[in-house]
């Protein structure tokens, strides 16, 4: 998620390098909100573009287009970080050939040493993370109290407004699985032997809870 985050602070950055992990975890995450977006889309009624069984629409198209300069910002640093300009994006527009092309320098390891577009970003990077990783380890209470209090709720509250409403009852269950896969994501992430169990515990009794009205809706 970091990498994400600070993929979307250099907002407007197209100078510098990007190393692979930054990439491509930005593309990760960005896929999963993508996926997410349309399920919102779905389940809400909002969704004016059908292929097949996908539905876009509103929270799709505003995701998308707020995300696609910073996309189009980390692609062209990742470029920088092999030594190429980031003018060798438009090798995209050959039709097949140019969209392998450009994969294969998606995934082409970092120049070692400086280039011409600035240092190696793994070394900086690396003795930055260290200070984040100290920070993150301090807050690791507030982060497990969190999500447990948007899990409560979530839970308790959201469906006593709004379960009457079959539409309203599908959304409830998607943030109840969001919910869940977040708890997931955080436990995935901490390094902490007992926060991780307390978050995964958490993680799979809201998905196992959210089955059940799955199962509830269909019977």
């Amino acid at each position: 998620m970091n990498y994400y985050l600070q993929v979307l602070k250099k907002y407007f950055d197209f100078s510098g390098r990007a190393r692979r992990q930054e990439y491509w975890m930005f593309t990760l995450i960005n896929f999963i909100f993508i996926i997410l977006t349309i399920i919102l889309d779905i389940n809400l009624g909002t969704s004016f573009i059908d292929v097949g069984t996908l539905g876009f629409g509103l929270f799709y198209f505003v995701y998308a287009l707020g995300v696609f300069i910073p996309g189009l910002a980390v692609s062209i640093r990742r470029l920088h970080d092999i030594g190429n300009s980031g003018w060798m994006i438009l090798i995209t527009l050959i039709p097949i050939v140019g969209a392998f092309w450009f994969l294969i320098l998606l995934v082409t390891a970092s120049n070692p040493e400086e280039n011409l577009f600035g240092p190696n970003p793994k070394e900086s990077q690396d003795a930055h993370a260290k200070t984040e990783r100290k920070i993150r380890e301090s807050l690791f209470p507030i982060v497990v109290l969190g999500t447990f209090l948007i899990t409560v709720l979530l839970i308790y509250f959201y469906p006593r407004l709004y379960l009457a409403d079959d539409k309203m009852e599908a959304t409830y269950t998607l943030f109840i699985v969001i919910t869940s896969l977040v708890a997931l994501s955080l436990a995935f992430s901490i390094k902490n032997k007992y926060v991780q169990a307390i978050m995964i515990f958490f993680g799979v009794l809201i998905l196992i809870y959210s089955l059940f009205i799955a199962i509830g809706s269909i019977y």
